[in-house]
């Protein structure tokens, strides 16, 4: 078997090959432990190359199938978009590969050679986060949201480290065997198959240790409502003649739902279809506010929230009303509470293209002939905000949608002093497909680096929550209709990660500087 994998030389075929086992990997896909013979393959891919050009030209097929079968779904919501992110996502994963494959060649040693490579894909991953093109969907690590008992000690690295060990194990686990074909010994007893099983064999056992030991006793509890309207974003209004009906119907639901205890309650991206305006507040507006009076609770809802500039410097890019009034419009989650006070977090992470023009505060300086706050989108949020009970004991985000998946957001949230975390979402521009799935597990990962319940309401699917061991503690059927009560446990101690962050990402980026030197200066 050793012999035929080695005598296969064909760059295509093994890197479609890594491709479908990368895919297969992901969500709804029970199979995370793909990704190590997936990068295996990837490796060998690397080894018969010659040059950082011919290595990123090959592994674009194998890129490419992966982003197809795992982010398919794109195209439901915008085809050219979904197709054009799949594509850059495919390119920008290639010219990563290639550097890899230079270190691979150009630095000595068994061990570090694979280590640097490593390092590289999550430096690429974590910078991938933090800019305008930002997709983390196909992070490595969130593979693994399924199995969430072998991920435990994010808690510590953040979910990155998850990355590198699928990374780094199948490197060692490459070069055993490469050592075993050459030599005639079993692949088994090399020192790199060694190392691979050990490291990865112990990241399990000290998962498990983590998971044993961890106090997940409670500091108290809150009583959360989480609507699922189910509207048709497919259709204006969600289907309805007019934004008031969807409002009445969904209040009326919620009068059947609404306890003495209940404390806050949340509702899904979109939920409200008018616009919320900082200036205005309409009839729906005043609806709810009389509903977070008669219950007596929080009312937090997903909006389109209209921000006037009238005593301060409007940002660079924005728009003006008929009347010349500076304003943007935010993809935002408002807090209604009982005593007519009302708050507002605008969306920090918004999708590229579909929500935002990326980079468009920085193209605003072209001496282009474009009024940018036109085709930009929606305003970009930059501040957190919590969302607490009426008696202001407890305290939660509501983080929105795409905001979910990327861990610095959620961090701060609970740095600021989150009891647990909420995701308001709307996943139904995917319709029934991998993508909102996907959505629900990602959050598992969210629950175990900050060790707090996370509660989803999302519009058609899935909502429910999940405990701070990232356990899925309740999920709804994706296209139904319904409200619940949730008892949500709420925690006040700070993990590692909450304290420092990124630290072991920066670790990363530190090491595949040093690699890159290595690699650059051998070449000269």
């Amino acid at each position: 078997m050793m012999q035929l994998f080695f005598d296969f030389r064909n760059k295509w075929l093994l890197s479609v090959f890594a491709g479908l086992l990368l895919g297969f990997s992901f969500s709804p896909f029970p199979f995370p432990f793909l990704l190590i013979p997936a990068w295996v393959l990837l490796y060998r891919l690397a080894d018969l190359c010659t040059t950082y050009r011919e290595a990123a030209y090959y592994s674009y097929a194998g890129m490419l199938v992966w982003n197809i079968i795992t982010t398919y779904w794109l195209a439901m919501a915008t085809l050219a978009g979904g197709v054009a992110a799949i594509l850059a996502n495919s390119a920008i994963m290639s010219l990563v590969f290639g550097l890899m494959a230079l270190a691979l060649k150009r630095i000595r040693g068994v061990f570090l050679p694979g280590f640097a490579a490593a390092a590289m894909w999550v430096t690429y991953e974590w910078l991938h986060l933090h800019w305008d093109l930002a997709w983390p969907w196909l992070v490595l690590a969130n593979a693994w949201a399924m199995l969430p008992w072998a991920v435990q000690y994010i808690e510590y690295t953040g979910f990155l480290s998850v990355s590198f060990l699928m990374v780094v194990c199948s490197a060692w686990l490459y070069n055993g065997l490469k050592t075993a074909h050459e030599s005639g010994s079993p692949w088994i007893q090399t020192s790199g198959a060694k190392l691979a099983g050990g490291v990865w064999g112990g990241s399990i056992v000290l998962s498990l240790l983590i998971l044993l030991t961890t106090d997940f006793e409670t500091d108290d509890y809150v009583h959360a409502v989480v609507a699922q309207p189910n509207y048709d974003s497919y259709l204006p209004t969600g289907g309805y003649n007019d934004n008031t009906t969807p409002l009445l119907e969904l209040t009326a639901k919620l009068d059947t739902v609404v306890t003495a205890q209940t404390e806050i309650m949340f509702w899904p991206e979109n939920a409200l279809m008018g616009r919320v305006d900082e200036l205005v507040r309409s009839y729906n507006d005043r609806h709810i506010f009389g509903k977070a009076e008669e219950w007596g609770v929080t009312i937090v809802t997903g909006a389109a929230y209209f921000k006037y500039y009238i005593d301060e410097e409007p940002p660079r890019v924005h728009l003006r009303d008929g009347s010349g009034r500076a304003f943007n419009f935010f993809n935002s989650a408002v807090g209604y509470y009982p005593n007519g006070e009302r708050t507002v977090y605008k969306k920090i992470r918004l999708v590229p293209i579909v929500e935002r023009m990326p980079f468009a505060t920085a193209l605003s300086y072209l001496p282009l002939p474009i009024n940018w706050g036109e085709i930009t989108g929606y305003g970009k949020g930059r501040d957190m905000q919590l969302f607490h009970t009426p008696d202001g004991t407890w305290s939660s985000p509501a983080i929105v949608c795409y905001d979910s998946v990327f861990p610095a957001v959620v961090r701060r949230s609970v740095v600021k002093g989150a009891d647990f975390v909420s995701v308001i979402t709307n996943d139904g521009w995917w319709g029934n497909t991998s993508g909102h799935l996907q959505h629900y597990d990602f959050a598992r990962l969210r629950a175990i680096e900050t060790r707090r319940a996370v509660i989803r309401s999302a519009n058609n699917g899935i909502s429910g929550m999940i405990l701070a061991d990232g356990t899925a503690h309740s999920k709804t059927e994706y296209w139904t209709r319904t409200a619940f009560e949730l008892k949500v446990p709420v925690y006040t101690r700070q993990t590692i990660y909450m304290r420092f962050g990124d630290w072991f990402s920066v670790l990363m980026l530190i090491v595949s500087v040093a690699g890159l030197a290595v690699v650059f200066t051998k070449r000269k």
